[in-house]
């Protein structure tokens, strides 16, 4: 799970060789080059396997350079076989073909802050208690929904693992596995899915539950983390505490020895502080929890370097701090609401959902000017807005990851588009906002080898928009056309 695109390239050292040494080198490049699969290049391949090809449209490979145009890309079964401009690859006969010429391809995007069993409630616990049973049904509708809207992969963070679990098993977290197993394996449309399992705390004494597993010693912290191993999450979620230093260093430690990362949130100063002193790798809802409080420069840069800025670990940034989760479109759902009380009926939600579970729904948004996480919210908008700007030119915005905390009330599926809007508005680049919602999140979650962009040997998770981003981040929102996710047309 180590070893990210800039560490690669960090870690690359001045060539020392000699000229006597050169054509050697060379011709040792040309025999490699005539012994490697055509599919181990960006190039042509005549692979008779070829099961999909993407033909003629503008490619956007997410690595950052300039676009291809005129491009193609070659699919084989899960995986890309080729990608480049399409004079240059070799077409298979008769294999299905989508046009794309006039439009956009780029990586399929992800969600790296959405809850799979919420779906806006006013009453998050409430409604997870009236449904309890039909747990499965909400997650499948908000899996198929989420990569109808381009997201192909998504990390669920289960604030309720814990409060339903007995013991260490937790059925809605094997319930998430399952439904993990049955998208990957092509039975339901759905992102690929990085669950987090139940959320670890900080407590007087071990053996508390309500949302978290929680603990109170290092040899508590530690043995928590093996059991979260064995539960197969991918990423260690310590929520909002404001942790003990020594306490949380220990479940940071646990972590990168299994290959996992550890995530948080901070809703205060001195959880952040807490959180870069003991090496948390990612930390969420950093601009808006406590967007009413500003940022020091010299706050600034301690979020920018972090405490120990380190090479190593299954998400290093190097010499930079964590990386950093903004979910703006969660404060922003309340202001929308209420301009705009009519989305509340919109149609799509019967559509999705049962009709017990829609009724449900639309009775607990009666009043939803009453959801307390609402208030203030249009305050804190502007608020958050201004602190990600500071945050992007003090020099953290290769930091910055598209999240958005989707499910949470009022917050539907899927407004990761938004956020992308947000992000250039606050002065990123429109190709640096679509790396942070590709390529940034695939090194976080340490799989860039095999996701975040669009080229040979990587998973084939690909969306088509009618449009160009680059000049309009708003095509995402508004105008996606097509969805491959893991080789398969899902739209």
């Amino acid at each position: 799970m180590t070893g990210t695109g800039r560490q690669a390239f960090f870690s690359r050292r001045p060539s020392t060789a000699s000229p006597a040494t050169v054509l050697p080198m060379c011709l040792v490049l040309v025999c490699l080059a005539l012994v490697l699969p055509a599919h181990a290049a960006d190039g042509a391949s005549g692979d008779e396997s070829i099961t999909l090809v993407l033909a003629g449209g503008r490619l956007i490979d997410g690595f950052g350079g300039a676009p291809v145009e005129n491009a193609g890309v070659l699919i084989a079964g899960e995986r890309i076989a080729a990608a480049g401009p399409l004079h240059s690859l070799k077409v298979p006969d008769g294999v299905r073909t989508i046009d794309t010429n006039g439009m956009t391809m780029l990586p399929g995007l992800w969600e790296s802050h959405g809850h799979l069993f919420h779906v806006g409630e006013a009453d998050p616990g409430a409604f997870q208690q009236r449904f309890a049973d039909r747990l499965p049904i909400i997650m499948q509708a908000v899996a198929r929904v989420s990569v109808e809207a381009g997201i192909t992969a998504y990390r669920d963070f289960c604030t309720s693992c814990a409060a339903m679990a007995k013991g260490w098993r937790s059925p809605l977290h094997e319930a998430q596995l399952e439904l993990k197993r049955q998208i990957l394996a092509g039975e339901m449309p759905g992102p690929r899915l990085y669950l987090s399992g139940p959320i670890l705390g900080q407590a007087a004494s071990d053996g508390g539950r309500g949302n978290h597993f929680k603990v109170a010693t290092r040899a508590e912290a530690r043995r928590a983390v093996r059991e979260l191993v064995d539960m197969a999450v991918d990423n260690v979620f310590v929520g909002a505490n404001i942790w003990d230093v020594e306490l949380l260093r220990s479940i940071v430690e646990a972590s990168h020895a299994a290959g996992l990362g550890v995530d948080a949130e901070s809703r205060h100063v001195r959880a952040t502080t807490a959180l870069l002193e003991a090496g948390a790798d990612r930390i969420h809802v950093l601009f808006t929890a406590d967007a009413l409080a500003g940022n020091s420069d010299e706050e600034l840069r301690a979020l920018i370097r972090g405490h120990r800025p380190t090479a190593s670990g299954p998400s290093a940034n190097i010499l930079r701090g964590p990386w950093y989760l903004s979910t703006l479109p969660m404060r922003q759902a309340y202001v929308d609401a209420g301009q705009f009380p009519e989305i509340l009926d919109h149609p799509r939600f019967r559509e999705l959902l049962p009709a017990d579970i829609h009724a449900d729904l639309r009775a607990n948004w009666a009043n939803y000017s009453a959801i307390p996480w609402g208030i203030g919210a249009g305050e804190r908008v502007e608020v958050a807005r201004r602190k990600l700007e500071r945050f992007i030119e003090a020099g953290g915005r290769e930091q910055l990851i598209a999240a958005t905390d989707v499910g949470a009330p009022l917050n539907f599926h899927t407004p990761i588009p938004r956020q992308l809007r947000n992000f250039v508005e606050a002065g990123l680049t429109p190709m640096e906002a679509i790396q942070s919602a590709t390529l940034r999140p695939a090194q976080m979650q340490g799989v860039d080898r095999q996701l975040g962009t669009v080229s040979a040997g990587k998973f084939a998770d690909i969306i088509v928009v009618d449009g160009d981003p680059l000049q309009d981040i708003t095509v995402l929102e508004h105008r996606l056309v097509r969805v491959v996710m893991n080789g398969r047309v899902v739209k």
